[in-house]
C-alpha cells in the first residue's frame, strides 16, 4: 500500500474545517482510497497520522502569544489527562513513537520541564522567543528529535527554521486518521475549545508523576474513556461544553471491539487495548528514517458487566486464561459494576525482536465460569482464520474485515468438569491493572 499526505489549508472556523474536510473525504472515496488500512486478518488500522495544527492568521495572532501561559498549560493539561494522549492515538504509541508525551521521555527530563514550567509561570509577559526556548528542549521525544512529540513547536517561534520556524502555529501528533470528515470536525473543536479554556485558566497546577500508572492503567480503554469524559465535564463546567453528538462521536470505538459472550446474565467484552512497542538495535544501523520496533506483543481489554437490563450479582464468577486465574479489579461506570483488567501476551515471533527463547502465545483461550457449578463459556480468539487457511486477499471493505474478526473468536459452552484446574499466576505476572501471560 501507498500512503499519501495530505495537508488542508487553514480554516477560520470549525464548520469551514469540515466543509473542506467533506470535500476532502469525498475525492479520497471517488479515488478509491481510503483513511485506514484493512489487514487480513480483518484487523482495522489507521492509515497514518491525522495531526491537527492550532495557531491565529498571522504569527502576531496567534492564540499561543495572546495567551503567552496557553502552551504551558496545554503541556500540564495533557499530562493530567491521557487519554488525549492515547484515545485517538495510531497503533504505536509511547516513549519512542511519533508522538511520545513530555512524561515519556528520560526522567530527568521531565524533573527539568517542572522547573521551566514554574519559571514560566512566574514570568509576566514571556515573549514569543522565551516562550519558545524555554519549552522546546522538552516536547522531542527520546532521542531529542523535535518533530517527534506529541506536543510539536517547531513552526512556533523557531529562529533556526528560516522562512517556517516564527508561525505562531503548534501541531499536535497523537491522533490517527480520522475515519471521516466529522470525526476529524469533532477532534477539531474539542482542541479548539481546550485552548480557549486553557488560555482562560489562572491556575498553574503542578505536572503528575504517573509512574507505572501512565503505561498500566491508561492502556485500557475503559480508564482512557473514563478520564475522556472528565475532560468533557471540565469543558462544560467552562461553558463550552461540546453537546451530545460531539461527544458522542469522539467515544466512538467500534473498531477496537474483537468479541463478546454472554452466559447467566453476565457478558464478557474483549476488546483492543494500547501496546507500548521497544525499540530495537542501535540506530545508527537502521538506515534512512524508520526505525525497528519489537510489535509481537499485544494487550486486550477484558470486562466482565451484567447483561443489559439484569442485575447479576458478579461475585463468585472466575475467568481463566488457560488455566491461570485473571485478577480483576471491580470498577463502576454509566452502566454499573464492571469487573476489568487488561491482558498482554506475545501475538507472534518476530524475524527480529526481544525475547528469542518466548513462543508465540495464540490462540488465546479464555474460560467464563458463573458461580454454582453452572455450565461456562469457553472462548478461543484466534491472530488468523481460526483453521489455519490462507485469506484470499485483503478484505474489500469494512463488512468483509468485520466478519473475519468475528470468525477468529469462537464461542463454546462447556461443563465445569470441561474447565481447566485453575492456578494464580506468578506475583511477578501481574500488576494492578493487568496479567502478562509472557511472566508466566
Amino acid at each position: 500500500p501507498v500512503v499519501l499526505e495530505i495537508n488542508e489549508a487553514p480554516a477560520a472556523s470549525i464548520s469551514e474545517f469540515l466543509d473542506m474536510s467533506r470535500g476532502l473525504f469525498d475525492v479520497v472515496q471517488s479515488s478509491g482510497l481510503a483513511p485506514y488500512r484493512l489487514n487480513y486478518n480483518g484487523d482495522i488500522a489507521e492509515s497514518g497520522g491525522g495531526q491537527f495544527t492550532l495557531g491565529g492568521p498571522d504569527a502576531e495572532h496567534s492564540p499561543f502569544f495572546v495567551a503567552p501561559q496557553l502552551l504551558s498549560r496545554l503541556i500540564v493539561y495533557l499530562n493530567h489527562h491521557p487519554s488525549l494522549s492515547y484515545w485517538f492515538a495510531p497503533v504505536y504509541v509511547g516513549s519512542y513513537s511519533q508522538s511520545p508525551r513530555t512524561d515519556e521521555n528520560v526522567r530527568e527530563t521531565f524533573s527539568e520541564l517542572q522547573v521551566a514550567l514554574q519559571h514560566l509561570a512566574a514570568t509576566e509577559a514571556p515573549t514569543p522567543e522565551f516562550i519558545w526556548r524555554s519549552l522546546s528542549p522538552f516536547l522531542v521525544d527520546t532521542s531529542g528529535n523535535a518533530h517527534r512529540s506529541e506536543i510539536n513547536i517547531e513552526k512556533l517561534w523557531n529562529p533556526y527554521l528560516p522562512g517556517r520556524g516564527c508561525l505562531g502555529l503548534v501541531e499536535f501528533r497523537a491522533f490517527r486518521m480520522a475515519m471521516d470528515a466529522e470525526s476529524a470536525a469533532a477532534i477539531a473543536a474539542m482542541l479548539r475549545a481546550l485552548a480557549v479554556m486553557l488560555a482562560r485558566q489562572e491556575a498553574h497546577p503542578a505536572l503528575i508523576e504517573w509512574g507505572s500508572r501512565l503505561h498500566d492503567r491508561f492502556a485500557l480503554p475503559f480508564y482512557q474513556l473514563q478520564d475522556l469524559h472528565t475532560v468533557f465535564d471540565d469543558l462544560q463546567g467552562a461553558g463550552l461544553g461540546l453537546g451530545t453528538p460531539i461527544t458522542r462521536r469522539l467515544c466512538s470505538d467500534n473498531w477496537r471491539h474483537v468479541g463478546d459472550a454472554e452466559l447467566a446474565g453476565g457478558r464478557l467484552d474483549v476488546d483492543l487495548a494500547v501496546e507500548f512497542w521497544p525499540l530495537l538495535g542501535d540506530a545508527a544501523e537502521q538506515a534512512g528514517g524508520s526505525r525497528l520496533v519489537d510489535a509481537s506483543t499485544r494487550r486486550l481489554q477484558l470486562a466482565l458487566r451484567p447483561c443489559d437490563d439484569q442485575d447479576t450479582d458478579l461475585d463468585g464468577w472466575r475467568l481463566l486464561v488457560g488455566n491461570y486465574r485473571v485478577p480483576l479489579r471491580r470498577e463502576q461506570d454509566e452502566s454499573g459494576v464492571v469487573l476489568i483488567t487488561g491482558l498482554r501476551f506475545r501475538a507472534f515471533v518476530p524475524w527480529t525482536g526481544l525475547h528469542p527463547g518466548l513462543a508465540a502465545q495464540t490462540p488465546i483461550v479464555l474460560c467464563l465460569l458463573p458461580p454454582g457449578g453452572e455450565n461456562g463459556l469457553r472462548c478461543t480468539l484466534h491472530d488468523w482464520q481460526p483453521e489455519g487457511k490462507p485469506y484470499d486477499g485483503l478484505p474489500d471493505n469494512l463488512d468483509e474485515a468485520r466478519r473475519r474478526i468475528a470468525e477468529r473468536f469462537e464461542v463454546e459452552e462447556i461443563t465445569p468438569d470441561q474447565a481447566p484446574d485453575a492456578v494464580a499466576p506468578p506475583d511477578e505476572a501481574v500488576t494492578d491493572y493487568c496479567l502478562d501471560l509472557r511472566r508466566t
